[in-house]
């Protein structure tokens, strides 16, 4: 999914949620292992340090009130993603946080992948304007992760 920037800095409500970066290895993550283990079953730690190692994208911390919602990565260009969203967070108020996020490196267009069972995260991106631009079908054997609260980065992530 995407949009202009234009259009979803027009729709854009304000969420009471504070953002920090995330610094680069080896600083302590376990807060990530935390919630990558609630909604993957797994731990993503070489993931975390691959993206933050590069700099091709900047990871975020989105928290309220002291108490972790989630992360993003965002890149220069405006995507969004991965984007995982605490078990316990409002995910509408985090989506939405890591949109804001993205404006502010003054992209073109924000796109983000957003699994069809992310119903609340969808909602919130077709009413800041954001539209398909290609489908994805994910097929497992198996039962795997929260899709409603984790946004991958790209195919090739999953």
């Amino acid at each position: 999914m995407a949009a202009p920037v234009h259009a979803v800095a027009q729709k854009q409500a304000y969420e009471e949620y504070d953002v920090a970066p995330i610094g680069p290895w080896p600083e302590p993550w376990e807060w990530m292992a935390e919630i990558d283990e609630a909604l993957l079953g797994l731990r993503r730690d070489l993931h975390h340090r691959f993206l933050l190692g590069g700099g091709a994208v900047r990871g975020v911390r989105i928290e309220r009130v002291g108490r972790v919602a989630g992360n993003a990565y965002i890149s220069a260009d405006g995507h969004v993603g991965p984007l995982a969203i605490a078990p316990d967070a409002d995910a509408k108020a985090v989506a939405t946080t890591a949109l804001r996020c993205a404006l502010e490196g003054g992209p073109s267009r924000v796109p983000i992948i957003v699994p069809g069972q992310a119903d609340v995260v969808m909602q919130v991106a077709l009413a800041l304007g954001l539209r398909n631009e290609e489908p994805y079908v994910l097929i497992t054997s198996q039962t795997f992760g929260n899709w409603r609260n984790y946004l991958p980065r790209a195919t090739g992530f999953l």
